[in-house]
């Protein structure tokens, strides 16, 4: 690690620490403001909430898995507290990465070496964390008028069903499109998507048929494994 980083590294820790600790209490803040919510307009049962609660857990360990092979790579540029700051705010290391190196090349610097000085350290502290301001921007311009949409559908009662389910599954579908997008560029990555598309889809067939809910908890998990499978299968048959 470079010994600008070093030195720069205790003092670092103190600012994490702080703001590590902000997103802690927005976190509970945020999870009390939406359960109060939901209460309020019925939006879910608790039923359902343990089960997202269940689902989110399960599933959260192959992405976090992922992040933290990219962490590491990030920890030797930018050391461990910028790291953890960052990553854990935003908890995207590949982005933060990406821009900690485009901010260094603005500089005309590379890691690693004599000119990467404690200003360059510094510009690529502010790039990583000023990269991040449009998607607190659109948090703040977009969720203040959700909330009233959905008080508002929850208020009239001349119509049967709310938009906002339809309005959520598009998002996702949207979500989900553009990073199934990505997978179509080796075949490893196509028997991973199609494979675990294909368990995710028989497993909540039988989940219907059979009414073992609970095995919907494990649905992502199940089929990341044996997508992950597949494509380690594929890469050996055509490796």
């Amino acid at each position: 690690m470079n010994e600008t980083i070093s030195g720069m590294n205790g003092t670092l820790w103190i600012f994490t620490a702080l703001i590590i600790g902000m997103v802690i209490v927005q976190s509970f803040l945020f999870l009390r403001m939406a359960l109060r919510f939901n209460k309020k307009n019925q939006l879910l049962s608790n039923e359902e909430i343990k089960s997202a609660a269940r689902t989110g857990t399960v599933s959260v360990i192959g992405p976090a898995i992922s992040a933290m092979v990219v962490a590491l790579s990030l920890i030797t540029l930018v050391g461990p507290a910028v790291t953890y700051m960052r990553c854990g705010v935003i908890g995207a290391p590949a982005w933060e990465l990406f821009m900690a190196q485009i901010s260094a090349g603005a500089a005309g610097v590379e890691f690693n070496t004599a000119a990467f000085t404690p200003a360059v350290f510094v510009l690529c502290i502010f790039g990583m964390a000023f990269a991040s301001a449009p998607y607190f921007i659109n948090t703040i311009i977009t969720l203040k008028p959700l909330d009233m949409a959905v008080a508002k559908s929850q208020s009239n009662t001349s119509r049967k069903e709310s938009f906002i389910p339809t309005l959520g599954n598009a998002a996702m579908m949207g979500i989900l499109g553009y990073s199934v997008f990505d997978y179509f560029k080796s075949i490893p990555q196509i028997a991973a998507l199609f494979s675990a598309g294909l368990i995710s889809y028989l497993t909540l067939k039988y989940i219907a048929k059979s009414g073992k809910k609970w095995l919907g908890d494990w649905n992502m998990a199940i089929s990341m494994v044996i997508g992950m499978a597949c494509a380690q299968i594929v890469t050996t048959i055509i490796g």
